[in-house]
């Protein structure tokens, strides 16, 4: 591949914009598709211009599934308190409490 064919097959934002809304019907604006391009890695910056190789369209117009919170799947890096306003002095008076009950059986 010439360096030629290969700047020939980079587009703009602007231009894949374009030609989605003219195929689909669907307006789709330039901004959108530079977000999800730099969202998922597939953007070409030279200075401040974003160039998208044609390869990379079909990954544009992939749907992305949301991100999964890691404090709801995974129990491990999930905090073992979910902390709210008031819980802070909750937390600290059961702690007090327990003391006190463990230094009088202590005492007895």
């Amino acid at each position: 591949m010439s360096v030629d064919d290969f700047l020939d097959s980079l587009l703009t934002p602007e231009e894949i914009a374009r030609r989605i809304t003219e195929s689909s019907g669907v307006y789709i604006s330039a901004r959108t598709v530079w977000e999800k391009a730099r969202r998922i890695g597939v953007a070409k910056k030279i200075g401040r211009s974003m160039l998208i190789s044609i390869e990379d369209v079909p990954a544009l117009l992939r749907e992305e599934k949301p991100k999964r919170s890691a404090y709801l799947y995974d129990p491990i890096s999930a905090p073992t308190i979910v902390h709210r306003p008031g819980d802070a002095l909750a937390a600290l008076k059961r702690a007090r409490k327990k003391r006190q009950k463990a230094r009088l059986e202590k005492a007895k």
